[in-house]
């Protein structure tokens, strides 16, 4: 083995700044974007004052910002814009009210078939929203039938991390990897490049998932319960049998604790308001607003039918939130409702809000007595109005909103989100067009057709993504030109001389998936790729294997609550703790980690 090269003084700068992202990306309380900013800042500013030499050149310090117009970051960027809009339209609603029809019939398939969609669904969609759409609805199918949602939860996270690896769009690591090995030089990988070797270990994973990991979760009561914070406007209507009839609303409202009604509609044109002392009468209409199970409450105990526009709601026509927005309220040190509950301020008449929940210092308040909640300074209040009462109250300034408003999903052009998502993959499936090419003519598509609005965009783009892939450019850069990547796959291959090839590969893997666990997912993929490469090519082996071992080792986050965000969702959802995950991913991880270092070099030779 020949001996190791000494690192460059500009090799051991890149190697510190490193080592400190590494750090950085680790602690939670320090924002992703920040980290990634400070690496490709600091990278040109040190390079700018303190020139390095490549192939009898001067390196160009602006390279390291050339992370922006990789064609990756492209595909990434109109990608996540796409899938706001398939949640923004409810496009999934259908699937879960199908999913929700099997259970009823066979649960254990319909548990496997949940895992099984979930995973096939995560290959095209980002798995945080789609993880974030089905919590509720295991969550209302464990309630129903008694079952533990804690025993699904965590397997659903899991199934949502297997599809993610599948393709190359699957995951923003999947991207990271692939747009890294470009700027290093490598040939692009197709969408299914690497499908073949994850579906078999994903197949046997997913066994593990349905089989033995139920049996390993303990049963635990989830702190979700059924609600989930949106309210709906519908009607009451009141038949001959209903106990309503013939009664004051001040006698219904007895009968059926909590019911506000907002309007009593008679006839074709008669509305009054809702006055206690109203005699109610055969065919009275009730406009109400509330949540869906305690909309669903009030029809069986007013043995009324629940109206959702102009039809009854049922399986295929649920309640609707047109037109409806979500937006956060912060209560300031100087606000009349400091000290004052919601109920005595009287929030919602005044301002046309219906209060969702209050977050208050890392803790949700969404209780039967949030209306009685005393309000401190600091406390922000999830509320729900028309977007036109939001707009209006933004530009008015009575209350300070969060720009974090979000649109409720429709479903108006759902199945048209669906075709234009169908269009952008199919192309590139086949190779006919890149990615980079088919997300943001399927976006303007969404755009043009009022899927998505324009200033929704910026809610669907995350820019702590763009900002780390650009900073994981940089540092493989960095990496590769100082020739840092270079002395740290020598210092490897001194110790992993003597071993076959393949076994090289799982230590890569298996170290990846190491920093992926303690650090992030996109630390290891960050960090990883280069000096893959670099080991291959001190091999004189084909990088692809060791490359794609990096892939498949930073989407293995199964041990750590922290690995990925489904891990804290669904953490949160069932009350998981640190030793849950270790007794169910470890093994899990252990699994896969093994099937795909023997699966690599099958399909990748040497």
């Amino acid at each position: 083995m020949s001996s190791i090269d000494t690192p460059s003084i500009h090799a051991i700068i890149v190697m510190v700044i490193t080592a400190v992202a590494l750090v950085f990306y680790s602690r939670p309380n320090i924002p992703m974007a920040t980290t990634s900013l400070g690496v490709l800042v600091l990278l040109a500013f040190v390079f700018s004052i303190y020139p390095a030499q490549w192939l009898g050149r001067t390196l160009d310090p602006m390279i390291f910002f050339s992370g922006f117009s990789n064609e990756a970051l492209i595909a990434i960027v109109a990608l996540m814009i796409a899938g706001g809009a398939i949640v923004h339209t409810g496009a999934l609603d259908p699937l879960g009210r199908f999913l929700s029809k099997v259970w009823n019939y066979a649960p254990p398939l319909a548990f496997l078939l949940v895992l099984m969609v979930t995973a096939f669904l995560s290959a095209f969609v980002n798995d945080t929203p789609l993880v974030v759409l089905l919590i509720p609805l295991l969550t209302g199918i464990a309630i129903r039938t008694q079952r533990p949602v804690s025993r699904m939860l965590m397997p659903l996270g899991f199934a949502a991390l297997m599809g993610g690896m599948t393709t190359t769009i699957g995951t923003s690591t999947n991207l990271v990897v692939v747009s890294v090995a470009q700027s290093l030089g490598l040939p692009p990988m197709g969408m299914f490049y690497f499908t073949m070797p994850a579906i078999i270990a994903a197949g046997v994973g997913m066994l593990y998932l349905w089989l033995i990991a139920p049996l390993l979760l303990p049963k635990r009561q989830t702190p979700l319960g059924d609600q989930s914070p949106r309210l709906f406007d519908a009607t009451l209507h009141l038949g001959e049998d209903s106990p309503s009839v013939g009664k004051t609303l001040a006698d219904v409202q007895k009968i059926a604790p909590g019911l506000r009604v907002r309007q009593v509609l008679r006839g074709n044109t008669q509305t009054m308001v809702p006055l206690a002392d109203i005699v109610l009468r055969t065919g009275d209409r009730l406009l109400v607003r509330d949540y869906s199970n305690k909309l669903k409450e009030y029809e069986e105990i007013l043995k009324a039918t629940l109206y959702s526009g102009e039809q009854a709601v049922s399986e295929e026509n649920p309640l609707q939130a047109d037109d409806q927005q979500l937006a956060e309220v912060v209560v300031m040190p100087n606000s009349f409702l400091v000290g004052r509950s919601l109920a005595n301020s009287l929030f919602a008449a005044r301002f046309d809000l219906a209060s969702l929940g209050i977050y208050r210092r890392g803790a949700s308040l969404l209780s039967k007595d949030l209306e009685k909640e005393i309000l401190r300074s600091g406390d922000v209040i999830l509320v729900q109005s028309s977007r036109n009462t939001i707009t209006e109250l933004r530009q008015k300034g009575d209350l300070t909103l969060l720009d974090a408003t979000t649109d409720l999903p429709r479903s108006n052009k759902a199945n048209l989100a669906l075709l234009i998502m169908l269009a952008i993959v199919l192309p590139a499936a086949f190779n006919w067009l890149p990615i980079a090419v088919t997300a943001p003519l399927g976006v303007l598509f969404m755009v043009a057709s009022g899927c998505i609005e324009w200033r929704q965009l910026g809610v669907s783009v995350n820019s702590s993504v763009i900002l780390l892939i650009s900073a994981g450019i940089a540092l493989s850069i960095g990496l590769v030109k100082t020739n840092a990547a270079h002395f740290l796959a020598q210092s490897f291959l001194t110790v992993t001389h003597s071993l076959p090839p393949t076994f090289v590969v799982g230590m890569i893997l298996f170290f990846v998936a190491a920093l992926a666990n303690i650090a992030s997912h996109t630390t290891g993929a960050l960090i990883g790729a280069p000096i893959a490469v670099q080991i291959a090519h001190g091999l004189q082996l084909s990088p692809e294997p060791f490359l794609l071992a990096v892939l498949f080792g930073a989407n293995l986050g199964y041990a750590t609550p922290m690995a990925y965000q489904t891990n804290v969702l669904t953490m949160n959802a069932a009350g998981y703790t640190f030793l849950d995950f270790l007794r169910v991913g470890l093994p899990l991880l252990i699994l896969m980690g093994l099937l795909i270092s023997y699966l690599l070099p099958i399909y990748f030779p040497f």
